[in-house]
């Protein structure tokens, strides 16, 4: 394939930040909010260990009984709530403060 000489300019609009998506790492994004939404995903980290191998074998057992449920379905309802939490402590703290919102 041959290759042609004329120089390719880049759309102007789609290099420049307009504000939409996650402004995580730029410069006027508040140390706070980083360090909060890196904490959440923190925990999000700790609730996905808690339900693959090594440690979801320490809490695939049957009994005891919680709440009436086999303690390995008791286990990843309990993650699925605490995800759920955690979830909701984020866009409650968070809502549109990394999106550019006040």
């Amino acid at each position: 394939m041959a290759r042609s000489d004329s120089t390719v300019e880049i759309d102007e609009s789609l290099t420049e930040s307009d504000g939409i998506g996650l402004d995580l790492f730029a410069e006027e994004t508040p140390q706070t909010a980083r360090y909060r939404f890196l904490l959440h995903f923190g925990a999000y980290v700790v609730l996905l260990l808690l339900v693959i191998w090594p440690i979801f074998s320490m809490a695939n057992q049957l009994e005891p009984y919680v709440l009436g449920l086999p303690f390995n379905m008791f286990w990843n309802i309990l993650v699925l709530v605490l995800v759920l939490v955690n979830s909701v402590l984020l866009y409650r703290f968070d809502e549109g403060k990394l999106q550019g919102g006040s």
